[in-house]
């Protein structure tokens, strides 16, 4: 009976404090998703940010404009090797096309030495060719501007005009005498790009407004040797040449010079055929 008692206050008294305990509050299904869904999301942001880090492997703005420098200097460097060897191109061509006309001008001597032997007995020919003279572009040229005090047309105002211009649309442009390159650039003062050479000590030729440079400071050319093309650049109205001459530092009429240098070319070679024969038969 005790036992029986016992048993049953037992019971009660479990079923009591079994009730009294604070039930845990469940979240809701939807709530759970939306959880699970964010846990999973956070790692496809984390690796969409690292998207960009692995395609650029830059991680700042300063390596992103580092890597810019570095492909212009590429580029800057790509077109001045591709400049150097259209010089040496040019150089190049310019050497063969001399070298292929004094063959062929010793050919044609060779050849009027042996029809004329047996007429003339002529001296020894010399060792050391004649200095080619030629003319800065190539056919008849044409004066737009001569030397001296003109009306300036981009200013309005008189200036000294210390050359002449000659009429040519994107020419090549000639040495007129076998001479060193003493100045290549952009002139501050308008003329653009030139390249100045220097002959026998004595004369300087200028040649300005080109469009093209194909010599630098210190190099030899020859007459005839293509020195770079004529253009617009500087204080131009139109592509064309300007071309100015100094004789011993004195500026003189560039129009002047090359009717001399048209004279001598006709005296040398006068004097050259004819000064030769020694003795004519009766």
């Amino acid at each position: 009976m005790i036992v029986s008692m016992f048993l049953l206050v037992s019971s009660f008294t479990f079923a009591q404090f079994n009730t009294l305990m604070p039930a845990q509050p469940q979240k809701p299904e939807s709530q759970a998703r939306i959880e699970t869904t964010k846990e999973e999301d956070s790692p496809e942001q984390k690796k969409g940010k690292n998207f960009w880090k692995k395609i650029f492997n830059t991680t700042i703005k300063s390596d992103l404009k580092n890597e810019l420098d570095s492909l212009k200097i590429l580029v800057k460097e790509y077109s001045h090797a591709n400049n150097s060897r259209k010089e040496s191109f040019q150089k190049m061509k310019d050497s063969l096309l001399l070298a292929t006309k004094r063959r062929a001008e010793q050919k044609k001597d060779l050849l009027k030495n042996q029809s004329s032997q047996t007429l003339h007995d002529f001296m020894e020919e010399p060792k050391e060719p004649l200095s080619k003279i030629v003319m800065p572009l190539a056919g008849k040229m044409t004066v737009t501007s001569p030397y001296g005090t003109r009306l300036h047309p981009i200013s309005g105002t008189k200036k000294m005009h210390n050359g002449i211009d000659l009429k040519a649309y994107y020419e090549n442009v000639y040495s007129v005498m076998d001479g060193i390159v003493t100045a290549t650039g952009w002139d501050s003062k308008g003329g653009g790009n030139f390249i100045k050479i220097k002959h026998f000590n004595r004369f300087e030729t200028a040649y300005l407004h080109l469009s093209e440079i194909y010599y630098r400071v210190g190099e030899m050319v020859k007459a005839g040797f293509i020195l770079g093309r004529s253009g617009n650049t500087g204080n131009s109205t139109g592509p064309h040449l300007h071309f100015s001459v100094k004789e011993f530092g004195q500026r003189i009429n560039p129009a002047h010079f090359l009717n001399d240098l048209i004279r001598a070319t006709h005296l040398m070679s006068t004097y050259h055929n004819t000064s030769t024969a020694s003795y004519k038969p009766y």
